[in-house]
């Protein structure tokens, strides 16, 4: 009896598994985003606030105004008056889309599948920036239009000369701030793992600090405040004439805030369990 003797099959080549780039990330990230209830129903909500904020008081202003005299409030001033409603907006939701996951466990599921957290953390920045940026701009322009609106109606005069430094890029700063502010949130989120911890401290910082050195009795508490995000990101919302180089130096602090509180997140998530 013959033993046959089967020859050896030859495998089909291996294919590698796709490779996850930085672009499926933020995809992802957007997608956990935009599906998340909560961030929706914060927007929404802070949108109408942003709203309400604008053009509610410019309608108080108007009642305790002879706006036919000359008297109405600066439309662009009324306008910004959102964008402190819409800083707390970002930082609940910069926060939120780190802290949630932690809290949930979620975040080691994503780090199972992406375990590159730079990139991971990168791309929720992303997310998050571009996010607050065009949702703030679109609440803002609404803001600025309902403005106008409730000015003409009061028979206040609303003048356009020169719109684009004067009015346009006042609110598109005032919206990039936002953006910086969701960044900054989301690093606090990220070293510090609590939501309600890092809701509190940003804000504190934000809002609080800077007004609480402006009225101390000492010499170098203006200077500190000057340094300081709340104060430095002034300048994406005010019109400038010339670019000089204090505006330089606020851009650049304003700026700086938000990547060290990311980068420092990256640092520390690389370091420790999720």
């Amino acid at each position: 009896m013959s033993t046959a003797t089967a020859a050896p099959r030859r495998l089909a080549p291996s294919v590698g598994a796709p490779r996850l780039t930085f672009a499926h990330l933020v995809r992802a990230e957007w997608i956990a985003l935009s599906s998340l209830r909560g961030s929706i129903v914060t927007l929404i909500v802070g949108s109408a606030l942003v709203v309400l904020a604008s053009v509610g008081l410019t309608a108080m202003m108007l009642a305790l105004t002879d706006a036919a005299e000359g008297m109405a409030p600066p439309a662009l001033t009324m306008t910004l008056n959102g964008a402190a409603v819409a800083q707390i907006v970002a930082v609940l939701v910069g926060v939120s889309v780190f802290a949630k996951e932690h809290a949930t466990g979620s975040l080691r599921t994503q780090l199972a599948a992406a375990p590159r957290r730079a990139a991971t953390i990168g791309a929720k920045a992303v997310v998050v920036g571009v996010a607050s940026f065009a949702w703030s701009l679109a609440a803002l322009a609404v803001s600025f239009a309902g403005v106008v609106a409730v000015s003409a109606a009061a028979g206040a005069e609303v003048p356009f000369d020169d719109a684009l430094t004067q009015i346009a890029l006042p609110i598109a700063g005032a919206a990039f701030f936002v953006a910086l502010v969701g960044v900054f949130s989301l690093g606090m989120a990220v070293l510090l793992r609590s939501e309600t911890w890092s809701v509190t401290l940003v804000l504190v910082f934000l809002l609080m600090i800077p007004t609480v050195l402006l009225t101390l009795p000492f010499e170098w508490a203006p200077t500190v405040a000057e340094y300081l995000l709340g104060s430095a990101g002034e300048v994406f919302s005010t019109a400038h004439a010339e670019i000089t180089g204090e505006v330089v130096r606020d851009a650049v602090v304003a700026i700086a805030w938000p990547a060290a509180a990311l980068v420092a997140g990256m640092a520390v998530l690389s370091r420790r369990d999720a």
